[in-house]
């Protein structure tokens, strides 16, 4: 079978399940999050995030070559006594936004200020600039572990599902139920569309970009407005959107 006629027979099937599963469970179950009482439980939650990171910050951090004290009042890249690189664990204190010396925790960011601290970082922590340090397996890791927070953020979904985690303790799970049918079969629809060897691609492609730029500035003001529901909606379907855009990009 053709290997796109089988991801789009694949996709309509698991997106008609999730559509039959949300019709049989709708009239069970309760929507989450829905009363004032559960949303002021979520900002709650906030809290105790930012208090877990609290608490970790006020533990002594010592440098693991000459176990002098290290500040953390901002993430440190040397050790102050022995200039040696910090290690994996101390970047761990710190969220990826204070990483990148982004002061705000918010879904809207400067996505050029992210990429130029990202890259004044990896000028210290890159492999090739460390090859004959004796902390090498350490420096990679570190690089690593920024390269993987750098991708998040920069990342419209992939921010935003930190952001969920971070600010209200939240995980989508990755086949969580979409409640909006329409939005369901027009992506069945628009999948068959492309499978169509008649089908316009660049006019689809246009398309999808324009919708995928539309609910991320949904996003972005559902984030400042603190709209948990609208969040986890706009961000369900902007997953779907961003996949039909993945697969007309590999055409």
């Amino acid at each position: 079978m053709n290997r796109f006629k089988y991801v789009s027979l694949l996709w309509k099937h698991n997106t008609l399940m999730s559509l039959k599963a949300h019709k049989n469970l709708s009239s069970k179950l309760a929507k989450p999050f829905s009363t004032r009482e559960n949303n002021e439980s979520i900002l709650n939650n906030k809290c105790n995030v930012a208090n877990f990171n609290d608490t970790e910050r006020n533990k002594q951090v010592k440098c693991h070559r000459c176990h002098s004290d290290i500040s953390v009042d901002v993430v440190p890249f040397n050790c102050q006594s022995c200039t040696a690189l910090i290690t994996i664990d101390v970047f761990k204190i710190f969220n990826f936004f204070e990483l990148f010396d982004i002061r705000e925790v918010n879904y809207d960011i400067d996505k050029n200020y992210l990429r130029k601290k990202f890259n004044d970082i990896q000028k210290i922590y890159h492999p090739d600039r460390n090859s004959q340090n004796q902390e090498i397996e350490k420096i990679n890791e570190v690089s690593s572990y920024l390269n993987h927070a750098y991708r998040v953020l920069s990342n419209d979904v992939d921010r935003a599902i930190y952001l969920m985690n971070i600010l209200y303790d939240y995980k989508i799970a990755e086949e969580e139920n979409l409640e909006d049918d329409q939005f369901l079969f027009e992506i069945v629809q628009i999948n068959e569309e492309i499978n169509n060897p008649d089908a316009n691609i660049a006019s689809l492609t246009k398309e999808y970009k324009e919708k995928y730029e539309d609910y991320v500035g949904k996003i972005k003001l559902y984030f400042k407005e603190k709209d948990f529901n609208s969040i986890v909606s706009s961000l369900k379907k902007l997953k779907f959107i961003n996949k039909v855009l993945e697969r007309l990009q590999n055409l």
